[in-house]
């Protein structure tokens, strides 16, 4: 299965956003309270947002776990100085949810985003807030991400869970598109067009490519006016764009926007980094495909021919020989050899990589 790559949150803006929110607490807190008390409460909260810094660094890098080491070390002291009640306390799990996300925890994301969204609730900002909006959206890619580690066409109980949560992963992402409308008045609005991508993600996990097309270039049209050309959004956005063209058929066109968005993130982030491993990963199954239909066409006329009927099945070609075969393996390597080292060997990624690599090697034109 193709990975679909999501808006990356922890993001410079919403950094700097949390860095506001933490100066109006630390302002706040020191009103009208004993002066030895402030002064130990801002040097905690200060200290919470050195942590909250390192945080958002590991996540650029690429390293989740410590990330989330960070996150959980803020949030500490954040529920020390402020209380559980606070709305950075809230932005703060909704982050370490993030995190989770990456780490392909989807449950536990998902579980730590309710309640991030629990807090926003009691303080009466739902429906009313940007940053709420934001955690449902996350909320919505938990489901999402649950939806997309369920293999397709297996049972008719696991196309069912599918079907069920893309259903509810598109519910939420439209519950904070309206948000977005309402109290975001840029235009074109960077939230938005996340928004379009993550539901562009969906349609190609239910197999409605076209759809997905749509609401990608859509996307991609307004992140190009507001990021400009060489952002990783962009690029996340062409390696989906990419995704939707394999599914129908379009697998040249397809390699063309994966080798543009591997291109793109392989600048931005340097060649180790897990985002560019997911490029390399979904380039791979391309050539897989790729080298599949171009052994059924060799399989096919060779079946026409009266020597292939005389000596059936001897000589035949490996589905993945050649040029093809080549580039996939390439492109697997790479990926696995990243996944284990920056993600750990537990990590789905890991095994999916190991069992695509399995598999190819042993298919032919005869067995699928």
């Amino acid at each position: 299965m193709e990975m679909e790559m999501s808006p990356g949150y922890g993001s410079i803006d919403e950094s700097n956003e949390f860095m506001e929110q933490f100066s109006h607490a630390l302002h706040s807190h020191s009103q009208g309270a004993p002066h030895k008390r402030t002064v130990t409460a801002e040097a905690a909260l200060t200290d919470a947002m050195s942590y909250q810094e390192n945080a958002v660094q590991f996540m650029r890098k690429g390293r989740y776990a410590e990330a989330l080491q960070f996150y959980d070390k803020c949030l500490k002291i954040q529920l020390k100085a402020l209380g559980d009640l606070h709305p950075l306390v809230a932005q703060t799990i909704d982050f370490m949810g993030v995190a989770l996300l990456r780490l392909d925890r989807a449950y536990d994301a998902l579980e730590t985003f309710e309640k991030s969204l629990a807090i926003y609730q009691h303080l009466g900002g739902a429906g009313k807030r940007v940053d709420w909006a934001l955690t449902v959206m996350h909320v919505g890619q938990a489901l999402e991400l649950q939806a997309e580690n369920i293999p397709k066409k297996v049972s008719q109980l696991q196309d069912n869970q599918i079907d069920k949560l893309t259903k509810e992963a598109l519910a939420k992402y439209n519950m904070a598109l309206e948000v977005f409308k309402v109290l975001e008045r840029e235009d074109p609005d960077i939230d938005i067009a996340n928004i379009m991508h993550c539901k562009g993600n969906v349609y190609n996990i239910r197999g409605q490519y076209k759809e997905a097309l749509r609401h990608f270039k859509y996307a991609l049209g307004d992140k190009l006016q507001i990021l400009g050309e060489n952002d990783p959004s962009v690029a996340w956005t062409k390696n989906n764009i990419a995704n939707s063209l394999k599914g129908l058929g379009q697998i040249d066109e397809a390699i063309k926007w994966y080798k543009e968005a591997l291109d793109m993130v392989s600048k931005h982030f340097g060649h180790d980094h897990p985002e560019v491993a997911h490029v390399h990963w979904n380039l791979a199954l391309a050539y897989q495909t790729k080298g599949e239909m171009e052994a059924e066409r060799r399989a096919a006329k060779g079946r026409r021919s009266f020597w292939f009927r005389l000596f059936f099945g001897k000589g035949r070609r490996r589905a993945h020989e050649g040029s093809d075969f080549l580039k996939m393996e390439k492109h697997l390597v790479h990926a696995f050899d990243v996944f284990q080292s920056r993600l750990g060997q537990d990590h789905t990624f890991v095994s999916s990589v190991l069992l695509c690599s399995v598999c190819s090697l042993s298919r032919s034109p005869g067995r699928r």
